[in-house]
């Protein structure tokens, strides 16, 4: 089993024994990364869950920007679409050349279930 986070090549790595995917901040530690990373998200959450979360269907694009939102300070890639193939352990996540087609899927089989729900409660109460 590797010690590394993330298996990626070419432009994201931090060189072959990298722990760390690249970074703006130059962080090559994967406590401190990880720490860096959960910091941030709880202050996307707490935004979010504040005032910001849309009173909307969700889209990609929105989980696009609260990606960029969670790590744009750390990553320059952050909020965009991935390009390049990423395994953890022996864990190979989906190909970056059908990431496009999943979103895409995604956004129409999943993202909508918050109408679903919202329609079935108001069916319930009536």
């Amino acid at each position: 089993m590797s010690p590394n986070r993330y298996r990626a090549r070419g432009r994201e790595t931090n060189g072959p024994n990298a722990q760390v995917l690249r970074n703006t901040p130059g962080i090559t530690d994967p406590t401190q990364m990880d720490e860096a990373e959960l910091s941030l998200l709880l202050q996307l959450y707490e935004w979010l869950m504040g005032d910001q979360f849309p009173e909307r269907r969700l889209d990609v694009a929105d989980l696009m920007e609260w990606h960029r939102l969670w790590l744009g300070n750390l990553y320059d890639w952050a909020g965009q679409v991935r390009s390049v193939n990423l395994a953890k352990d022996e864990f190979h996540f989906a190909a970056a050349a059908q990431i496009p087609r999943l979103l895409a899927e995604f956004e129409r089989d999943c993202l909508h279930l918050r109408e679903l729900v919202s329609v079935a409660l108001a069916a319930q109460d009536a």
